[in-house]
Order: structure tokens, then C-alpha cells, then sequence
């Protein structure tokens, strides 16, 4: 038996790559969070259903790329008993059908087609309900619309998008989400009236642990594979891709041994979906010049945004191509980290670096407005809404940002009164102004960011967890200076820039003590502390560069550590610095792909000294 403390399991759960460990019987010991993302087996997706099944007349909603493939077998026998004609559908052909269970041949509505290119949509009202359903082939994209709710999936190869609507109010009362091959809630088990689990924020995990792996994974041959690793049977594999419950993978598989004996076995998996569609978009962008130079632009449009923000270590770099990546998308950011570490910047270069860029980036500081203030600053107030309000009204941030960029810093200090309100806002995309009656619509991107453990402030009831899941869609982790220390000669040499402006000074260099100095210093007020001692430094040396003189005395009277360099002397303090400088001119050049007009830009050095230092270190 395999038995991993607690501790282990938090820390496996922070892998970026999914991990299922089997025993000899095919009894899960090990599935990790990332696992569960990668194949939908967390529920707590989307607005929310209670647990249920179908009834008669419910209605129902379908979009499926391709009839009996990744929809649990369905057949055109099945879809007569929604209402369609079965000899107007064949296997393998794509259709959207609105329906209701159990009604007679005929009475649904349904568009079908062989051929997957453009779309395939369809719209209609059903019990004052809006309701669209449709294909996009070029995005593939299955996407069922209720009123202003929008249930998206997108698939790879085959699927099947499923919404029931109850037959009396037509509430939602089942959508599909990935995952449900593993849940075993595929469009036709679903219509043969098999229970569906419930979804949304209130949704339970399910228990995995020591289930047989077939109960969430069907018998495909990796499946089959990693079961005969399990006992002994088979080598490992190593980067294989493999389709398993309709996710396009990338597989690592090796057996567990004890004593020599084969006692389980471990698949390692990588989601490739956005690699497969990256390069499915790369192959048709071969083919369009146009499509070449507008991506090109786009690349440029990013590159400009986040080439302002410097930092070239590796944990840094990868805050930036998450940012970077979440620029493309309109979907929720949240920004977390301790002060000073450059979130104000992040958000503005997400939104400098998106199609949003043409237009408002509009902040708000959630713990610099009063609590009373807070609903007419975000939402606005009509004309004497209360003591003290403009006779003209005034229209609110949201409304400032329609079609931009709402940045909300320091959300954790949102007031709890206000948080289920906001809520309400994100989930419909509409709000009243204070003291008005008409609701008022936009369309605005949404940034966030905090200080703080937005997780404990919901233990202790201080922030909505049902906020919390609508906020932290992409969330991006900044690290603190202390852990990026290889980026200090980058941004002390550009600080120093900045203050002289500021300051109309022409300090412009800092000796080797000095900036070892600042090396090993803590920074626990990061960027931020960073630009105050350089600022007090300026403000005192008097020879044009700067010193540990200059220096504050809590940066000079650090650790062990630092005492021992100072002792050291200057000779090994200019070699350390001259290997500090050296790694940063090669981080840079790898972040710039080998330009060196974008490194000299970035590191803000002449081109002659610039070419002197690549000589010198034989870069």
C-alpha cells in the first residue's frame, strides 16, 4: 500500500502537470488536482444545478460536432424521442436540436450538416426564455445561450454540448462541462435518464481514492497500458500522445517498484489541447498572408506592453508569459502577490498588450473608498440619490470602462455588504445605478488583484467563496523581490534613470559594494523599498556614484552573509558582480530570442558597451 502524508499530497497538488497513481489492482492512490482539471472530474464549474435527472417535457438543448462519437453512442433513434425525424440524421454528421423529452416525432427543431466548416446555429424563444444554440466549426466551439448565460465547450476531435431546461420554468437544471465522459454524464446516458451530480460552486469533489481507474477512465489503450505497467506487465513510455476521454494528451508512464517488485504504476499527463489548436492555427496562417501580418501586430502590441516590465529570472518570466497569455484572453485575471511587487503594472500591460488597449483602463483602489461610497463609485447614482449627489448624476467605473479594462486593486477589501451585489453583476453583466430603476448593460474586462490569503478571509467569513470562484480564473502569482534577486542590477540601473528625472540629479552609476549590498539584502517591501533607498541615496551621495555610504544603515547591517562579502574586498565583489551581470545579459537575450537591439533597450546600455560586454564575457 501506498501511503503519502498529507503534506506530500498539498505539495503534488501544486504540480503544473497531472498525476494518477494505480496499485497492481487498478485502485487509484493518487490523483492529483491538476489531473482533475485536465479531465473535468471537479464539478465546481459554472453557475451552479442541483443534482437531478430528466423528466418528461423537459426541454432540451444539444449541439454535437459529430452524432455518436464522444457523446456516450448516440443514435438517431434517441433523438426521436426529442421530437426529431431519425431518418434525417446519420452517424457522424453535426447538429444543434432544440427538443423536449418524451414528445412526439416532429415537434423539435433541428439543423443538421456533414460538413464542418463556418456554423450551424439556430434561435429561439421558449417560455419568455432567449434561447440560441450553436457550432462554430473555426473556433470549435459547441455553445449553448440561455437569455444572457452562456454555456461554452470547446472540443478537440468529438462532443457533445447538453443544456436540460425545466419543462414548467424553464430554469436551467443541467449543463454539460468537461469531464463527462469520467462522470459518466455523456448526452445519451443523460437523456436515458441517469442521475447527474451537482455543479457549480456547491458541487462536491468526488472521492477517488481506491476507485478502479476504469470508473473514471473508459478502457482505452493507455488506460490498458498503465494497467498492465501496474502488474508488471509492460515498459514505461515516455511522451506519448494519446487521446484519453476525448482530451488530446501527452503521456510519461513508469511502474512503482519496492524490493524489486512491481507495486503500482504512474501516468504523468500533459493537457496539448491549446497546442493542438496552436498548431492547427499555424497551419492554416500558412495559408493567409493577411492572417500572418495582423498575428504579427498582435506579437508586436504584446511584445511593447510587457518589454516595460523588467525581470529576467525564471520564476518572474513565468508571472509574464501568464500575463502574456492571459492578454489574449477576455476571461477574468487575478493578480496575487505582496506589496510592491509590480501588480499595478501587470494589469496595464494585460490590458496595453489586449484587443482592449484602443480603449479605458479605469482603476479602483477597493480599500481607499468608503464603504458608502463604494456602490455610486462603481455603479454610479442618479441625480439626489442622497445628500451631497450632483444634480446631473454621475455615471460610475463601470460605465467608464464599457468595452476596456475595470482594474479593482486590493479586492480582498471589497466590502462583504457589496460582494454579493458585484457578484450578481458578474454573473448577468447588468446593474443599476444607485437611486435608478432602468438596469444598464457593458462590456467590460476585469482585473483583480490583492495582498492577501483571499482562501483564510473566506474561512473566516470574510470574503464570498462564490466571488472567489468568479475572480480567480486566471490567476498569475507574482514573486516577491528576495526570490528574483538576479533582476536587481536590471532595475536598480533603470530606478536610477527614473529618480535623476525626478529629482533633476545626474547620479547615474553605483559601485560593486554597493549593489552586492543590495543583492543580498531581503526587500521585504520589494520594488517599492527598492526605489525609496535608491531615492534616499541619490538625495545624498555627492560624487556622481553611489556608495554604501549612501546607503541606509538596515541595508548595510544585513546578515552573516553580507558582512562576509563586504570582508571579502573588492576584487571578489567585482567578480561576483561581473558574473551577475553576465547571467542577466544571457536571460535577456533568451527572452528576446537573440535580438540585441531589444536587449539594449531593455537593459538601457549603449550599443558600443553594449557589444564591449558580450566580447568580454564571450557571450
Amino acid at each position: 500500500m501506498i501511503f503519502i502524508a498529507d503534506f506530500l499530497k498539498k505539495s503534488i497538488d501544486l504540480i503544473d502537470e497531472g498525476l494518477i497513481v494505480i496499485d497492481n489492482n487498478g485502485k487509484i492512490k493518487l490523483y492529483n488536482r491538476e489531473a482533475a482539471a485536465i479531465f473535468g472530474i471537479d464539478p465546481r464549474i459554472g453557475p451552479g444545478h442541483k443534482s437531478g435527472k430528466i423528466r418528461k417535457d423537459d426541454i432540451v438543448l444539444i449541439a454535437d460536432n459529430s452524432l455518436g462519437e464522444d457523446d456516450g453512442n448516440l443514435e438517431p433513434k434517441d433523438l426521436a424521442d426529442l421530437g426529431a425525424k431519425e431518418a434525417d440524421f446519420k452517424r457522424g454528421s453535426s447538429f444543434i436540436l432544440i427538443g423536449r423529452k418524451g414528445v412526439n416525432e416532429g415537434e423539435a427543431f433541428y439543423k443538421t450538416t456533414k460538413y464542418e466548416n463556418g456554423s450551424l446555429s439556430m434561435k429561439k424563444e421558449i417560455l419568455n426564455r432567449n434561447i440560441k444554440v450553436e457550432i462554430n466549426f473555426g473556433q470549435k466551439l459547441l455553445q449553448i445561450s440561455v437569455d444572457n448565460q452562456k454555456y461554452p465547450f470547446y472540443y478537440s476531435i468529438a462532443a457533445g454540448n447538453l443544456v436540460i431546461l425545466d419543462a414548467k420554468t424553464a430554469e436551467v437544471k443541467f449543463y454539460q462541462t468537461r469531464g463527462y465522459t469520467a462522470r459518466q454524464e455523456d448526452i445519451k446516458s443523460i437523456l436515458t435518464q441517469k442521475k447527474y451530480i451537482r455543479k457549480g460552486p456547491q458541487g462536491e469533489v468526488p472521492q477517488i481514492y481506491d476507485k478502479h481507474i476504469y470508473s473514471y477512465h473508459s478502457d482505452s489503450y493507455i488506460i490498458k497500458r498503465l494497467l498492465k505497467m501496474a502488474e508488471g506487465k509492460k515498459n514505461d513510455i515516455k511522451n506519448q500522445e494519446a487521446i484519453i476521454n476525448g482530451v488530446p494528451t501527452r503521456c510519461t508512464m513508469t511502474s512503482i517498484k519496492e524490493n524489486d517488485k512491481v507495486i503500482g504504476a504512474m501516468l504523468k499527463v500533459e493537457d496539448i489541447r491549446e497546442l493542438k489548436t496552436i498548431i492547427e492555427e499555424r497551419d492554416k496562417a500558412l495559408n493567409s498572408k493577411k492572417y500572418l501580418e495582423k498575428q504579427l501586430d498582435k506579437r508586436e502590441q504584446r511584445d511593447e506592453a510587457f518589454n516595460k516590465i523588467l525581470g529576467a529570472s525564471e520564476k518572474f518570466e513565468k508571472a509574464k508569459k501568464m500575463a502574456y497569455r492571459a492578454s489574449e484572453s477576455i476571461s477574468n485575471v487575478l493578480l496575487l502577490g505582496e506589496s510592491g511587487t509590480g501588480k499595478n503594472l501587470f494589469a496595464k500591460a494585460i490590458h496595453d498588450a489586449s484587443q482592449r488597449q484602443k480603449e479605458e483602463f479605469v482603476y479602483i483602489n477597493c480599500a481607499s473608498i468608503p464603504e458608502n461610497l463604494f456602490e455610486s463609485e462603481l455603479f454610479g447614482y442618479e441625480k439626489g440619490s442622497f445628500t451631497g449627489a450632483l444634480d446631473s448624476g454621475k455615471e460610475g467605473k463601470l460605465a467608464k470602462a464599457d468595452r476596456g479594462t475595470l482594474f479593482l486593486d486590493e479586492i480582498a477589501e471589497l466590502p462583504i455588504s457589496l460582494q454579493a451585489k458585484f457578484l450578481h453583476f458578474l454573473q448577468s453583466k447588468k446593474y443599476t445605478r444607485v437611486g435608478g430603476l432602468d438596469e444598464k448593460t457593458v462590456d467590460v474586462r476585469f482585473i483583480f488583484a490583492t495582498n492577501q490569503n483571499l482562501e483564510k478571509r473566506i474561512r473566516n467569513g470574510e470574503f464570498r467563496e462564490d466571488l472567489y470562484f468568479r475572480i480567480n480564473v486566471l490567476p498569475i502569482c507574482l514573486p516577491p523581490l528576495r526570490e528574483r534577486k538576479e533582476d536587481i542590477p536590471l532595475l536598480v540601473n533603470k530606478l536610477i534613470g527614473r529618480i535623476n528625472k525626478k529629482l533633476s540629479k545626474n547620479i547615474n552609476k553605483i559601485n560593486s559594494e554597493a549593489m552586492q549590498y543590495l543583492m543580498t539584502y531581503k526587500w521585504q517591501g520589494n520594488i517599492r523599498e527598492l526605489e525609496n533607498v535608491l531615492e534616499r541615496a541619490i538625495n545624498i551621495c555627492d560624487n556622481g556614484k553611489i556608495s554604501v555610504n549612501d546607503l541606509p544603515t538596515k541595508v548595510i547591517k544585513q546578515d552573516s552573509e553580507a558582512k562576509r562579502v563586504k570582508i571579502q574586498g573588492i576584487g571578489s565583489l567585482e567578480k561576483t558582480v561581473e558574473e551577475t551581470e553576465k547571467e542577466l545579459i544571457k536571460k535577456v537575450l533568451k527572452y528576446t530570442e537573440g535580438s540585441r537591439k531589444k536587449a539594449i533597450d531593455i537593459l538601457e546600455i549603449g550599443k558600443t558597451s553594449f557589444y564591449d560586454k558580450l566580447n568580454k564575457y564571450n557571450i
